[in-house]
């Protein structure tokens, strides 16, 4: 009889994964079904597609992290909609009056307090109730949020030495980091940054007053970092170190205030009328830094130069270059879509090892991030032709058993420099889109990044596209730093003189790195097939991808999502399945 586990987050980014036998076979996004971006509350809809996709009625182990916290299980869909649209500038404004005013300031830590006792006291009762009335015959049990994420890189060792796991991230349960060991099949907790002292949170308060979305935007600061003078950039850097520093003597994070009120802090201290890009350079320069400081460290301590990585700050790319550029570092090991949505992962790798009392010879590593939906040809057709289309189109039908497949037809389109959105296989698991769900484009003009966004993405003018590349020809276009292979878009890697005129249109605009898929023949055959028919018409072996999604949605996930997408862009082409349809002129 088959052991399946059933690894549940309910925060942001509200995720489901099933483990069947020591693998991971199903991770599913809450997002991705209820079409409202970064979900928070129980995977619903996630646990449901599971079960009636493997024909499970009852789960015997479940794993949920984030216990603390269980208010979010109740969180709904209307609630949802309802945050989304909220406009939190008030608060904090309200929170700058508290920075300013210690009177005020202490009133708001009062409430604080008395919110938190009241969640401590009231949700973790209800919510053990709700989850043991959801899961009657199953074990249910429970992780830290932080032990989780460590857990959740395991499976991406590709070996089992001893390796030392860093997590950071804004806060999760009572914490905003970890130093950890991973040996003989178990992780022992070495050091724990409390939330108070958070890097994660001073960066999402830079977010805020840019005006941007935390726990979402932090990457489009991190891409308008390089754009800043560094005269004026290294001003801020030398202020915002003095808020948050890592103490190498007691290998704790400190800081000069309390980093959960940080964003009425800088705005009540005026950090606001310093440029934009000031800013952005600013923080991004401290995380790397900061993280630098906590690796060289804890290998100097530890002795271990092999480091893994977990959590929302390490989807930064641009820091986690420099980490592995350290010399002190041997090999790097990223959970590559490391934010909340990998804390189901977490939770289910954990749930094995404690199954099997840490032996976890029987676990498989995770290869590829395809572990979402799929559909056939024929339940594609029927999509389409129920589809109501408003503007005429073609819909052509390619054979893949003949030699003129879809792969080659795209392939062509793009050489003829149009814009092509992707849909066939499974769908990807996390953040980054992987070919499966995507907009591929000619990576070879600057002229492609403005006409994809005014098509479709809308997205801020100094933010790069990655780059899909066959993995044969890395070596051409990267400077690969320790031989890393990086399949996930998790780092970025400095280029080479020929990038900057085959890729130029798939790299940051100003400073020239690539955020790359490295795509092998037997991770996934079509997408490396579609990307060689275009180097056999260009002599050009990588390609421009980003996230096939309307601006504000989630990524596609069905080919209902990807038509309906279709119809409401500029799109000219889409290629579901075998399936290719083009607007007419």
């Amino acid at each position: 009889m088959s052991e399946y586990i059933l690894g549940i987050h309910f925060g942001h980014d509200s995720t489901a994964t099933l483990m069947k036998d020591g693998e991971v076979i199903e991770a599913m996004q809450e997002e991705r079904l209820s079409r409202i971006k970064k979900y928070v509350g129980f995977p619903h809809m996630s646990v449901d597609y599971i079960k009636k996709k493997y024909n499970i009625e009852l789960f015997s182990h479940v794993i949920v992290d984030g216990l603390e916290f269980g208010g979010h299980v109740f969180e709904t869909y209307e609630s949802n909609k309802i945050y989304r649209s909220k406009d939190n500038r008030g608060s904090y404004f309200n929170r700058a009056l508290g920075a300013r005013f210690p009177m005020i300031g202490e009133i708001y830590r009062v409430i604080d307090i008395s919110r938190f006792l009241k969640n401590i006291v009231n949700m973790e009762t209800k919510t053990r109730s709700y989850l043991a009335e959801l899961f009657p015959q199953a074990t249910v049990s429970f992780i830290h949020h932080h032990y989780s994420h460590a857990w959740a890189t395991v499976p991406f060792m590709p070996d089992d030495r001893k390796r030392l796991i860093l997590t950071l991230d804004g806060q999760g349960d009572d914490l905003s980091g970890s130093i950890n060991i991973f040996e003989n099949g178990n992780i022992k907790v070495l050091h724990r940054f409390k939330r108070e002292n958070s890097l994660g949170l001073l960066y999402s308060s830079i977010v805020d007053i840019l005006g941007m979305a935390r726990n979402e935007h932090e990457f489009k600061v991190m891409g308008l970092a390089p754009y800043a003078k560094k005269s004026s950039g290294e001003k801020v850097y030398e202020l915002l170190k003095k808020l948050v520093w890592f103490d190498e003597d007691t290998m704790e994070m400190k800081s000069s205030i309390d980093t959960r009120r940080a964003t009425g802090y800088l705005v009540a201290n005026d950090y606001n009328q310093h440029r934009f890009d000031s800013l952005a350079y600013g923080i991004q320069k401290l995380t790397e830094e900061i993280i630098k400081d906590i690796a060289r460290a804890a290998i100097k301590k530890y002795n271990c130069g092999d480091i893994a990585i977990g959590g929302g700050v390490f989807m930064n790319v641009k820091a986690n270059q420099y980490l592995l550029e350290m010399p002190e570092v041997t090999s790097l090991v990223m959970a590559p879509s490391c934010g909340d949505e990998s804390l189901a992962i977490g939770n289910a790798i954990y749930g094995y090892a404690q199954l099997h009392n840490n032996d976890i010879s029987g676990l498989k590593k995770i290869e590829n991030l395809y572990l979402g939906s799929e559909y056939s040809d024929e339940n594609i057709k029927k999509e389409i032709d129920a589809y109501p289309f408003t503007k005429e189109c073609d819909i052509t039908y390619f054979d893949p058993t003949s030699d003129n497949t879809i792969e080659k037809k795209v392939a062509e389109i793009l050489s003829h420099n149009s814009v092509v959105g992707r849909l066939k296989g499974r769908g990807e698991w996390g953040a980054r889109a992987l070919g499966n769900r995507s907009i591929l484009a000619n990576p070879m003009s600057r002229d492609n990044v403005k006409l994809i966004n005014e098509m479709i993405k809308g997205r801020d003018f100094w933010m790069p596209f990655a780059t899909s590349m066959l993995y044969e020809r890395r070596n051409d276009y990267l400077h690969v730093t320790k031989d890393l292979y990086a399949p996930f878009m998790a780092i970025t890697f400095n280029t080479k003189d020929i990038a900057h005129k085959e890729l130029i249109a798939a790299l940051h605009p100003y400073d020239l790195t690539s955020r790359p898929q490295m795509v092998k023949k037997e991770i996934n055959k079509e997408y490396h097939s579609l990307i060689s028919e275009f180097e056999k018409l260009t002599g050009v072996g990588g390609i421009l991808n980003t996230s096939f999604n309307l601006h504000g949605e989630p990524n596609v996930e069905t080919p209902l999502d990807a038509l309906r997408t279709f119809e409401h862009s500029g799109l000219p082409h889409v290629a579901i399945g075998n399936y290719l349809i083009s607007k007419k002129n």
